[in-house]
């Protein structure tokens, strides 16, 4: 093939890309009694109510289709969203956060909804990694201090166990809460990341956050798809493979060129490091003063 058509083919597939579906213009003028309001209008929806004019009679696939709407909530712009965070995630959450939403699946819906089938896929695949073990602080930092005071009040404190152990059951019996947790700090390393303005493109931290909530749900899909292979809900996804989606889609978003779009991505896991253990080291502390302030109480 000559190498300057597959150059074209290239360019036009990628414009393709960037803009994405077209939704058709409605061109009837057809008039229509809205069935809810009675109220006369053109187009597809009533101007008054919103109620569509298309009201067809109920039948066995229109129960199905209400079943497990009802169920799941999910509708057409679910498989719509998996197939373009796939095919083109950077330009697809750009087009979300730029007011086309229409066609797309709301991040944070999609990302629980993933987060259930997952934990479903877990309990028939690997149900062990979901039983709850004995809870000990002290075997789960491994710590190894000898018999200091300090250390034995932490590890033997009720306050601090309990602290604990809600923290892990909450996290193991569901994924999505377990993702949506760790957002913010990758909202906020990207924030710091692509702080500098490339090409005029620039997000505030909320619209961050929807970008990572949408990278979280095709990571999500990955560990799906890998789970009946590995058999083991303990492995997760790679970490290259989190690292190669993230430069895929912040190259798309910010529209960066590859080597600048991979090292700010390693700043921006840098940053996210740095937060997320600042995190843990100040709660723990709180949790230690609390739990520490109760025990005076009760002494006194």
């Amino acid at each position: 093939m000559d190498i300057h058509r597959t150059k074209a083919y290239v360019r036009l597939h990628s414009r393709k890309n960037q803009k994405g579906k077209i939704l058709p213009v409605y061109t009837n003028k057809d008039v229509h009694v809205c069935a809810n309001c009675s109220v006369v209008y053109e187009g597809l929806f009533c101007n008054n109510c919103g109620q569509s004019c298309h009201t067809e009679k109920f039948t066995y696939k229109s129960v199905i289709k209400n079943f497990f709407g009802g169920l799941t909530n999910i509708d057409q712009g679910f498989f719509f969203s998996i197939k373009e965070l796939f095919i083109r995630p950077g330009y697809m959450v750009r087009d979300y956060i730029g007011g086309r939403r229409v066609l797309y699946f709301r991040p944070l819906q999609m990302l629980f909804v993933l987060g259930a089938i997952y934990m479903l896929m877990v309990q028939a695949i690997d149900p062990a990694s979901l039983k709850e073990a004995p809870i000990s602080v002290a075997k789960e930092l491994e710590l190894e201090w000898g018999d200091r005071n300090l250390l034995k009040w932490v590890t033997d404190s009720p306050f601090i166990q309990s602290v604990y152990g809600v923290i892990k059951t909450l996290f193991s019996s569901n994924k999505a809460l377990e993702i949506v947790c760790t957002l913010p700090f990758l909202a906020l390393a990207t924030q710091w990341a692509f702080r500098k303005r490339v090409n005029k493109v620039h997000y505030n931290l909320v619209e961050l956050f929807f970008v990572r909530t949408y990278a979280a749900s095709q990571l999500l899909i990955v560990s799906m798809i890998m789970l009946p292979f590995t058999g083991d809900a303990s492995k997760g996804t790679p970490w290259w493979l989190d690292f190669i989606f993230s430069v895929w889609i912040y190259s798309q978003l910010f529209n960066t060129k590859l080597s600048t779009t991979v090292k700010r991505t390693v700043l921006m896991y840098l940053y996210a490091g740095v937060l997320i253990v600042a995190f843990v080291v100040l709660a723990l502390a709180f949790v230690v003063v609390l739990a520490w302030t109760l025990d005076l109480y009760k002494v006194n």
